[in-house]
């Protein structure tokens, strides 16, 4: 923990847990996660968001480790030495490759990756979230990924358009 910034340690009562809470839910939002924490995801979509989770949990999703080295070794992101007898991550899913805990980051957002927790996406590590998005467009109304091709599930777009409709027919008051 002491390479990383102080205030990005998540020690209890500190700056450092309040930016692991925060980064918890927008790395990791529960409604990527699980079928049953989307509320917009229509019954003939949800055999796909099943697969399409299954499939992130095969294939991409792992959480790393932290490992004191035996030997030295280069970080993949910054390209510094890592001696030997100091901490490295190793994330599985690229063998014996390693990061200074500061560098483990995503690769969309550049934030440390909560938890270590990370996804694998053409050879690039990412949260969750930015994993997601790299495959399906995230809905800007609910923020659940979506089937669809539109950054807006049909149903919101409709209700925005209905609403704006009523806006500009009500009477003035």
């Amino acid at each position: 923990m002491s390479q990383l910034p102080n205030h990005k340690v998540p020690r209890l009562g500190t700056t450092g847990e309040k930016y692991r809470e925060r980064n918890l839910v927008h790395q990791l939002p529960a409604q990527d996660l699980a079928l049953t924490h989307c509320r917009h995801v229509a019954p003939e979509q949800q055999r796909a968001f099943r697969d399409f989770v299954q499939a992130r949990n095969d294939i991409a999703l792992d959480v790393g480790f932290v490992r004191e080295l035996n030997h030295s070794s280069e970080c993949r992101k910054c390209q510094g030495v890592i001696r030997h007898g100091e901490l490295a991550v190793i994330a599985p899913r690229f063998g014996d490759v390693t990061w200074h805990p500061a560098c483990f980051v995503c690769h969309t957002c550049d934030q440390l990756l909560v938890d270590l927790t990370y996804c694998v996406y053409d050879e690039e590590i990412y949260c969750e979230r930015h994993y997601a998005q790299q495959l399906k467009p995230r809905c800007a109304a609910c923020d659940e990924v979506s089937p669809e091709t539109a950054h807006t599930h049909t149903h919101h777009q409709t209700r925005a358009g209905a609403v704006l409709l009523l806006a500009r027919t009500s009477p003035e008051r």
